[in-house]
């Protein structure tokens, strides 16, 4: 069976290194010069090309293409649909479809994911001919970045061909006398007929400056949305606040879909691979094992990428300046770097984070997804169970009152013997000081055993 072209650029086969293709793997360097400062940023910007596809990204990759070949099927099912999409006036229809928002932690590899997945797509371009149009370039996608550009027009202008005609006796004015109206019409036939499915927009901090923000956020996601293909746009969690605060109509076109990037977890293979591949950039200056630092490493970084690279950067730097040019970076390194003065950012955020990983609440809300949906916590979990087995054990007692002398007998018989009950372990002592609510649960569901 020969696969429809426009909906095969979305399938991917294979196993768990299905993607191992769009990986930026170490290349080993021989880093000189005199200057440690200037070493430390050739150093740093080699590491920064480093992009390894771990479980977490060969997941998202998944979920975006089946987005796109979910978009592909409902528009390019057969080459008479596809025909019929060029020359209608309204090519993807009159309903548009929400768009999806990928989030994450600042420098958590978000723009590496959406870099990769150009990548992808880079290898995916086909042509096709079909009456009327031999030799039709398929491009799966669209990528753009507002840090390039923030108005819809600059975003747009690169993808649209500005001598396709609308029909016999209209054609499109010159790009330079283009109106956003007409942009808009050109760009949604343009895409129909290039079966565009995707466009990518990231960076989109760039326009989280100012109050305006989500309104002009709002805006211009609402016009890339009516353009037809499904939108995938890259915000930090302050942007998904402001949209979260929108009206309803308005998040139900923007968050109704959301994708995050986590770091990678301290006891993660994909962490310690992560880490590994960073020192393999100057293996004569990293010679520990990465199994050796990666918990400490991941202390100080907690885990989050670019926070990573800047700790052992730091590292090295620091090792070069103590110790000379032939030193190796050390555990101690690491200490420095994480010390300093420049890792600051990195240090203050990572301290945050940690805490509110054990339960501490006050944190920079920048730093907190609010779109997460939480599991109960352990101390609600806790609780209810007491509340549980208290309410059956008051319920055993109630049946036992109903019982004849005779029946609470033979009932007496077949239960086990009692523990000797004291007055020691029945009373519980209350500390005088203020309780915490651990220490209240805890008591709450020992007194509910006893009963």
């Amino acid at each position: 069976m020969k696969l429809n072209p426009w909906q095969s650029h979305f399938l991917t086969t294979g196993g768990s290194d299905r993607y191992a293709s769009l990986e930026q793997r170490a290349v080993a360097q021989a880093i000189r010069g005199d200057s440690i400062p200037a070493r430390a940023q050739f150093l740093k910007f080699k590491m920064g090309e480093v992009f390894l596809c771990g479980d977490q990204a060969s997941l998202l990759l998944d979920q975006l293409l089946s987005i796109g070949e979910g978009h592909a099927l409902a528009h390019y099912g057969s080459f008479q649909q596809v025909l019929g999409g060029i020359y209608d006036e309204h090519p993807w229809g009159e309903n548009t479809q929400p768009a999806l928002m990928l989030t994450g932690l600042a420098g958590v590899g978000k723009s590496e994911l959406i870099k990769a997945t150009r990548r992808l797509f880079a290898d995916r371009l086909g042509r096709v001919d079909l009456p009327g149009h031999p030799n039709l370039e398929i491009v799966p996608a669209w990528f753009m970045s507002l840090k390039d550009s923030k108005t819809l027009n600059a975003l747009l202008e690169p993808f649209v061909d500005p001598v396709i005609e609308t029909n016999a006796a209209e054609k499109i004015p010159q790009k330079k006398d283009l109106n956003q109206t007409q942009l808009l019409r050109l760009a949604r036939r343009v895409s129909r007929r290039g079966g565009v499915c995707m466009i990518f927009i990231d960076e989109f901090q760039f326009i989280s400056h100012s109050n305006q923000a989500s309104a002009w956020a709002m805006a211009l996601l609402l016009n890339m949305l009516s353009v037809g293909p499904r939108v995938v746009y890259v915000a930090n969690f302050s942007l998904a606040s402001r949209l979260k605060n929108r009206r309803p109509e308005d998040r139900h076109r923007v968050l109704a879909n959301h994708f995050e990037l986590r770091p990678d977890a301290v006891d993660s293979l994909d962490f310690l691979n992560y880490v590994n591949e960073l020192t393999r950039i100057a293996p004569q200056d990293f010679r520990f094992e990465a199994s050796e630092v990666a918990d400490l490493v991941h202390r100080y970084s907690f885990g989050i990428k670019r926070a990573v690279v800047a700790l052992l950067v730091g590292a090295w730097e620091h090792a070069k300046r103590v110790r000379g040019a032939r030193a190796d970076v050390t555990e101690s390194d690491l200490k420095a770097a994480y010390a300093s003065s420049g890792y600051f950012p990195f240090r203050s955020d990572s301290e945050e984070l940690r805490r509110y990983s054990i339960g501490c609440q006050d944190i920079d809300p920048g730093l907190i997804n609010p779109l997460a949906v939480e599991k109960p916590a352990d101390n609600v979990i806790v609780a209810q169970g007491a509340i549980s087995d208290f309410n059956r054990r008051a319920n055993e007692r109630h049946l036992e009152g109903m019982l004849t002398p005779a029946e609470k007998d033979a009932l007496s018989k077949l239960a086990p013997p009692k523990k000797a009950s004291t007055a020691e372990n029945r009373v519980r002592a209350l500390p005088r000081h203020a309780a915490s609510k651990d220490a209240l649960l805890d008591a709450f569901n020992r007194l509910a055993k006893d009963l």
